[in-house]
């Protein structure tokens, strides 16, 4: 349901209120890699390992991240539990200044990663979609320029809330055509991913 693209907008607005001095990503997927996961975070750091074992490199990243007072550590697409500190992520009394935010498909994961708060992904009604897609649009409340194929798009965006405002920022100030197109590609993609829609979309714009 487009967890990555929401908790992208999380992580832009955590920067642009200045909620933390530093937001890092890192996507874990189904096969967990370690050296993976750290190079990553270390290239967001801005620095890179010389070392090459595992749990040295863990080491430095510790090492690293506690010199953040205040860091938001993301971890994407988490399948399964794992140790934070084989990567070198401190959490709780090893860092208060670090917290985590795990993205998982499954709630069963974030209960066994250890997750104090939990963010499920809800699907809006009819009136908040509409609501949130004009907002995100730009369209006015006196606006009726071909608003039935502007309802016919926020419409297909099934009340995700993460659809609703990739598809809308990219539509906002565009003409019929383009609403027309991004219509026609959202009716062939029901089933798809957020992410695979998202291009369709912007692809239907260019």
């Amino acid at each position: 349901v487009g967890k990555t693209t929401l908790v992208k907008l999380v992580a832009k607005k955590a920067k642009e209120e200045k909620l933390f001095g530093d937001v890092v990503m890192a996507t874990v997927s189904q096969k967990l890699e370690a050296r993976k996961i750290q190079g990553e975070i270390a290239d967001l750091l801005g620095f890179k390992f010389e070392q090459e074992s595992d749990s040295v490199r863990a080491d430095v990243l510790r090492g690293q991240l506690k010199q953040k007072a205040r860091i938001l550590v993301i971890l994407d697409d988490v399948w399964k539990r794992f140790e934070l500190n084989d990567i070198g992520i401190p959490f709780g009394g090893d860092h208060r200044g670090c917290k985590i935010l795990v993205i998982s498909r499954s709630e069963e994961v974030c209960n066994d990663m250890g997750a104090q708060i939990k963010f499920p992904v809800q699907i809006l009604h009819e009136e908040e979609a509409w609501n949130l897609f004009k907002e995100m649009a730009g369209i006015l409340e006196d606006d009726t320029n071909f608003q039935s194929t502007k309802m016919a798009v926020a419409n297909e965006c099934g009340g995700l809330p993460v659809a609703i405002v990739t598809v809308a920022r990219a539509l906002k100030g565009k003409g019929k055509s383009s609403w027309d197109s991004a219509l026609e590609v959202l009716r062939k993609s029901i089933g798809k991913n957020v992410r695979e829609v998202e291009d369709k979309v912007f692809k239907s714009l260019e």
